[in-house]
């Protein structure tokens, strides 16, 4: 019999590999400039999602696991701020690929270690509190909607090289 959990890491393995593959597309003659374009100013760029993908699973092991003592960036979190925008800081895709380097195999490492009993774990002690896979299921939504917005910036951005 397979083990319950082994989709959970089939998922995470297969939403990582879209990830890295992101990567390699936008390390492809991108500038610094275009990862940090925005078409609007609510709108975040290419650079900003590629971080906050980042710094979400960060929160998430730190904050709302408490898998790791500290968080894995020196920096504080800026991208989990509610009503942050992106002030277009986030144009270094090296920088982005190192921090993600770490705090993936972290998070991967997370998921490995989780049983079935444990998935249904309050996150608070609090009545209603969502619960551990609540929180692994949101992380997978949000990893795929972010990359969905990096794909849809991409195809703004060379709009934009089209028309230069």
């Amino acid at each position: 019999m397979r083990d319950p959990m082994a989709h959970w890491l089939d998922y995470w393995d297969y939403l990582d590999s879209r990830f890295w593959s992101v990567c390699r597309h936008f390390n492809q003659g991108y500038t610094p400039e275009e990862l940090t374009w925005q078409p609007i100013r609510q709108v975040a760029s290419i650079g900003w999602n590629l971080r906050h993908l980042g710094e979400m699973l960060d929160h998430y092991l730190t904050k709302v696991f408490r898998f790791t003592p500290a968080t894995v960036s020196d920096e504080p979190l800026i991208t989990m701020i509610p009503g942050q925008l992106d002030d277009g800081r986030f144009g270094d895709l090296s920088a982005i690929a190192a921090y993600h380097r770490q705090v993936r195999p972290m998070y991967r490492r997370y998921l490995e270690g989780l049983t079935v009993d444990q998935m249904s774990q309050p996150l608070s002690p609090r009545a209603n509190s969502h619960t551990v896979a609540w929180a692994v299921g949101h992380i997978a939504e949000h990893e795929s909607y972010h990359l969905g917005k990096c794909t849809l910036l991409r195809s703004l951005v060379l709009a934009r090289r089209g028309s230069a």
